[in-house]
């Protein structure tokens, strides 16, 4: 017993600096989180909330060995003893009330997101009214704050203890490394790690920012479609036309790779207990041949990013993006892709086949085109039949509260290749 009250035991020292890194970590990410790139920020977050219930099962673990396991007495006179006392209290209560209020804030959010921590373990909801979420979102607010003082506090005393040489930092440290040279040179690597910690948290998702490809249309700023409910005609409802020549009995144009500009959109509409919603995607891609005299070896790829899906509300997207909609974390793209493409009227029908949350289904697309030369311009529509994808599983599969049918658009301009 006496070598446990010279020094703090082996668990004690192995929770106190995983601790350290793992609040030095989250307080930067949490810092971080507001200005981060909408295509990183729902993993963010989820990220941030497994850090936060890790640190909140070290942190009880932390309390419980204290609290059994014999340790060092303080040191010191008696108001530096009261000091360290009560930074000590502090950080417990910090280290389980930040990630138990923002437990509460994602339990009683309007939105009530999935988390699955670290990707795996499913974290259910607390059982507590929304009356709980502005007081959980002040207290958690704060916490960011009062950690960041308390951290300082303890270290500017634990660095007072070791430039006094009284060695008491030691008793914190694994005992290979607690005696002097060593010592100093492992004050220097924990500050340093703390400290690289830290700005792991901010800039851990910042290398991901939106930067579109080159062939990638960016919606303007400020624009949302409207989409009208798109035709749904039947595949076998003309067969394709065969090649003929073009209208001024010039030569038939061969097929040709197209490349879409910069500008373009692709949106979607629907409806959520009677409240309309426009949304887009950001970013996708499109690989096109297409000759309106040679449809049959014409062909239409599309690929398209559910993470930078936008429907003017963070908590709407992030709900998007989880497991009940599109389940970015493990179904990041959708795709369409046609190789059947027909003349209808003044427009064309691509019967295509869209895959989207794991699952693969026929779908039509209807679309216009103005060709001049070498430049053209496409808009078309679509309807998704969002449950035969799995598209909103749970209390959202009511087609009562939002309807089975999504109308898509997209609009663009591209030229030939």
């Amino acid at each position: 017993m006496a070598g446990l009250r010279e020094r703090y035991s082996g668990i004690a020292i192995l929770l106190h600096w995983a601790l350290a890194l793992l609040l030095l970590f989250q307080l930067g990410l949490g810092w971080a989180l507001e200005d981060l790139p909408r295509s990183t920020m729902f993993v963010a977050f989820q990220f941030h909330k497994s850090v936060g219930i890790l640190i909140l099962v070290f942190s009880l673990a932390r309390l419980l060995v204290r609290l059994v396991v014999p340790r060092p007495p303080a040191e010191g006179t008696l108001p530096l003893k009261l000091l360290a006392g009560a930074v000590h209290w502090a950080l417990y209560g910090v280290m389980i009330l930040g990630p138990l209020s923002g437990w509460i804030i994602v339990s009683t959010a309007r939105v009530k997101l999935p988390t699955l921590l670290f990707g795996t373990i499913p974290l259910p909801h607390l059982p507590l009214g929304s009356a709980w979420n502005q007081p959980a979102e002040t207290i958690h607010g704060l916490i960011g704050w009062l950690l960041a003082g308390l951290f300082l506090l303890h270290v500017a005393g634990a660095l007072r203890h070791h430039l006094l040489r009284d060695d008491l930092i030691g008793r914190m440290m694994p005992a290979g490394v607690a005696r002097r040279p060593a010592l100093s040179i492992a004050v220097v690597a924990a500050l340093a790690g703390c400290v690289a910690a830290f700005l792991a948290g901010s800039w851990r998702y910042r290398g991901h920012a939106e930067v579109p490809a080159p062939s990638q249309p960016v919606p303007a700023s400020g624009s949302t479609p409207e989409v009208a409910p798109a035709p749904t005609p039947s595949p076998a409802a003309s067969p394709a036309p065969s090649p003929s020549p073009s209208p001024s009995g010039t030569a038939a144009v061969p097929v040709r790779s197209w490349k879409v500009a910069p500008g373009g959109s692709l949106g979607f509409r629907t409806v959520y207990s009677g409240e309309a919603i426009n949304g887009r995607f950001a970013r996708w891609t499109a690989d096109i041949r297409f000759s309106p005299d040679d449809l049959a070896h014409s062909k239409i790829a599309i690929d398209i990013d559910l993470a930078s899906v936008s429907s003017g509300d963070g908590e709407r997207d992030d709900t998007l993006k989880g497991e009940d909609f599109f389940s970015v974390a493990t179904q990041p793209r959708a795709r369409f892709t046609a190789t059947r493409i027909r003349k209808q009227g003044s427009g064309y029908v691509a019967d295509g086949t869209l895959a989207l949350a794991g699952v693969t289904r026929p779908m039509p697309v209807a679309f216009k085109l103005i060709i001049d030369g070498d430049h053209a311009q496409a808009s078309g529509t679509a309807t998704v039949k969002r449950l035969a994808f799995g598209v909103g599983k749970g209390q959202w599969s009511d087609p009562q509260t939002i309807p089975d049918a999504v109308a898509i658009t997209f609009r663009f301009a591209a030229d030939a290749k």
